[in-house]
């Protein structure tokens, strides 16, 4: 079996939108549902961006990532998204779940499929509504532990996962804070953060994402009954500066006060370290919470010239790693060095990065285990989750889609993209600029 060449041929999204999960009518997207996201960016890609050289007809496989299956995360296999999108009933579906992850492992999966010679068409996307769309009451309940959940903490002990901390991002985010005392101040991640929203600012004055985002006609924050056309990121805070972030109230528990089990310092040991008794998560060094969805186009060499198309990228490798669950912004760490193997190259190789700002510690560890820490400029040169936002699982498709637009842009050939995943995972992917 000949393993064959997979392209990205095309990638779009939403605008991402901040989101209030117990104020629906904050987030500007509140009242679409995450499924009615996903059709938007699958119909704006057939319906203008391809125009007509690609129809539904010449699809062979769906494949949408989301972190929940309940209420109206339910997608019936996938194929809620296909139908709203008025695909045929052909089209085969899959809906996956690896928490933050799922929509780039769907690109994974689609390019393993196609790579094998089982598909020549691949659709992968990602999505996410945190606030649950009109239920003020379902909002709120998506919010807390689920029943299974607090079932998990009796049947995991502390000792075997700690699931306190693992089912917390803001305690994992804490606790890696703590692992690298020494390296990492909570200055350096405030001021990273500050970094990424200033970049992002300066991405969307110069009209980067506007060739990447499709213009939804939603509502203005706080009325719904007033349309709106939403046309950029509305977390990014141009004007961000560290003044304004290092005195944002702690999110997280330090180790020594509970945060998590077995703390690595007494509480001495903590301030002399850090300065506070107080936690170092904040909302200022941390993604927020947001709603959108993003989507990618897969297809073979063969594929591709039938229909005259060209290529956005080549996918040259994917990766991925398991971590402690309660440090599980660890996982881009082994997620990037298999693909890196994999695809034969080293970190001297890629030119630009994509790491997923879950928290501000998530991006500062993964650059310092992978000897980067002089190569900074070339990581999230657009800024990245912390400014942007987080929709979980449509981020995957989210850096992957703009990493291959960067290298375009560059004029430069490797690029690799990484995330940590909620339960301790990472997801990775090197892609490759065809035209250099």
């Amino acid at each position: 079996m000949k393993i064959r060449d997979v392209y990205i041929t095309d990638y779009i999204r939403t605008p991402f939108s901040r989101s209030r999960p117990r104020e629906p009518p904050r987030d500007v997207l509140g009242n679409l549902r995450p499924d009615e996201l996903t059709a938007l960016t699958i119909n704006e890609m057939f319906d203008n961006r391809l125009k007509g050289k690609l129809t539904p007809e010449d699809v062979d496989e769906f494949y949408i990532g989301a972190t929940h299956f309940n209420f109206e995360y339910v997608t019936f296999g996938g194929r809620y998204p296909l139908f709203l999108s008025k695909f045929p009933a052909k089209v085969s579906s899959v809906a996956l779940d690896r928490q933050c992850g799922s929509g780039m492992t769907c690109a994974s999966i689609g390019f393993d499929n196609i790579a094998l010679g089982y598909s020549d068409v691949v659709i992968a996307s990602g999505k996410n509504n945190a606030t649950m769309s009109r239920n003020p009451k379902r909002a709120s309940t998506v919010r807390e532990t689920p029943p299974a959940m607090r079932r998990g903490h009796e049947l995991f002990v502390d000792d075997v996962v700690d699931f306190r901390c693992s089912y917390s991002m803001l305690q994992t985010a804490q606790k890696l804070s703590e692992m690298n005392a020494g390296i990492f101040t909570k200055e350096d991640n405030d001021r990273f953060s500050v970094r990424s929203h200033n970049l992002a600012g300066k991405a969307q004055e110069e009209g980067f994402f506007k060739g990447e985002i499709v213009p939804i006609m939603a509502h203005a924050e706080g009325d719904e009954d007033t349309p709106l056309l939403i046309e950029h990121d509305t977390s990014v805070r141009k004007n961000a500066t560290y003044e304004g972030t290092k005195d944002l109230r702690a999110l997280s528990k330090p180790g020594w006060d509970g945060g998590y089990y077995r703390p690595l310092m007494t509480k001495e040991e903590y301030v002399k370290e850090f300065g506070t008794e107080q936690g170092l998560v904040t909302a200022g060094n941390s993604c927020p919470t947001n709603a959108g969805a993003a989507t990618l186009l897969l297809m073979s060499e063969d594929a591709m010239k039938k229909h005259d198309l060209d290529p956005l990228a080549r996918i040259v490798s994917v990766g991925y790693g398991a971590v402690d669950p309660t440090v599980m912004g660890r996982g881009p760490v082994p997620a990037s060095w298999m693909a890196l193997k994999h695809a034969g190259l080293t970190t001297d190789d890629i030119a630009f990065w994509e790491i997923n700002e879950a928290f501000a510690i998530v991006g500062l560890n993964w650059v310092h285990e992978m000897g980067l820490d002089d190569r900074l400029d070339d990581v999230n040169v657009k800024g990245g989750g912390i400014a942007l936002g987080h929709p979980i699982a449509a981020t995957g498709p989210r850096i992957v889609g703009s990493l291959a637009r960067i290298l375009k842009e560059k004029k430069a050939k490797y690029g690799l993209a990484t995330m940590c995943c909620g339960g301790g995972q990472g997801t990775a992917m090197i892609i490759e600029n065809t035209d250099v």
